[in-house]
């Protein structure tokens, strides 16, 4: 007898860009709590966020319980997933620190550009002096 095994593909939405105030991040009293604030926020069903994680639904729930943690390697990836920094703010609020962004995606993509055009500038002066070369000899 033939059997079909059935693969869940991953779906392909983006998550929700809602603003949630920092104290109900800090309000929330375990980290299943707060995992799971970060999730309802996405706009996300479960099943995406855990299919894009690799983690079975189990293990997903017990994260939303509080019962699991996710491991540390995995919480920029989570975070991705979800478009949000709720779950990685709660745990730095843990030990009395808070989150502060290094360097926005707009500012990392304007420095890839400025010096692109760097490039650019120098590459046009060096094929100028070089055409003016030749045009002399």
């Amino acid at each position: 007898m033939n059997t079909v095994e059935q693969l869940a593909l991953p779906m392909t939405r983006t998550p929700a860009n809602v603003s949630i105030p920092i104290e109900m991040i800090y309000a929330k009293r375990n980290q299943g709590a707060a995992f799971t604030l970060a999730c309802d926020a996405s706009g996300l069903d479960d099943k995406e966020i855990y299919l894009a994680l690799n983690v079975d639904a189990g293990t997903f729930s017990r994260m939303k319980k509080g019962t699991n943690t996710l491991p540390g390697d995995q919480l920029k990836d989570f975070c991705h997933v979800v478009g949000n920094t709720i779950y990685a703010a709660w745990l730095v609020y843990q030990v009395g620190c808070g989150l502060v962004m290094l360097k926005s995606e707009a500012e990392r993509r304007a420095e890839q550009m400025e010096a692109r055009a760097k490039d650019a500038e120098e590459k046009l002066r060096f094929l100028t002096q070089v055409m003016q070369g030749k045009a002399a000899a």
